[in-house]
């Protein structure tokens, strides 16, 4: 008797785990917003939005023909300040907004790129409703920026079109 009950325990969990492997690779957490650019091209800012259920990790990010960028960083920030685009890294920021390595920030899950719009709009978002962006620093003008990411586990790939 003891040893069925350890079998469908071991097929529930097997079920469970196997159906949110298949619905997290069908429907990835990592949203993709806003882009802005400078002038030339060569600094580039993606805002990226977690709307999953747990942390997200940019652990890659490579620009036009799987180039690396000569500086990348995560723009982090609120959604009352929103992003900055500066030219170079050592460029003054504002108050409340920073530049941050990639491996030192995880994407809190929180609410859709729409959704934050709407609370903008309505009035009721606050400075700890927080924004990140990737910021890439390349030598020539950037025309896209992959973006690859880890949440549950899992590894997924982003490709944004940068348009000059």
């Amino acid at each position: 008797m003891k040893k069925s009950w350890i079998a469908v325990v071991l097929l529930v969990v097997a079920v469970v785990g196997g159906g949110t492997y298949l619905w997290v690779k069908e429907n990835p957490p990592m949203e993709i917003g806003m882009i802005g650019q400078n002038e030339d091209g060569t600094s580039v800012l993606v805002e990226v939005t977690n709307h999953g259920f747990r942390e997200a990790k940019v652990v890659r990010v490579t620009v036009n023909n799987n180039d690396a960028p000569e500086k990348v960083k995560m723009q982090v920030s609120n959604l009352l300040k929103g992003y900055v685009i500066i030219d170079d890294i050592g460029d003054q920021l504002p108050i409340e907004v920073s530049l941050q390595n990639l491996e030192d920030v995880s994407i809190k899950a929180g609410p859709t790129n729409s959704e934050q719009l709407e609370s903008l709009d309505a009035g009721t978002a606050t400075k700890d409703d927080t924004l990140y962006a990737v910021h890439v620093f390349h030598d020539e003008a950037v025309s896209r920026v992959m973006v690859e990411y880890q949440y549950f586990g899992m590894t997924f790939h982003e490709t944004v079109e940068v348009p000059f």
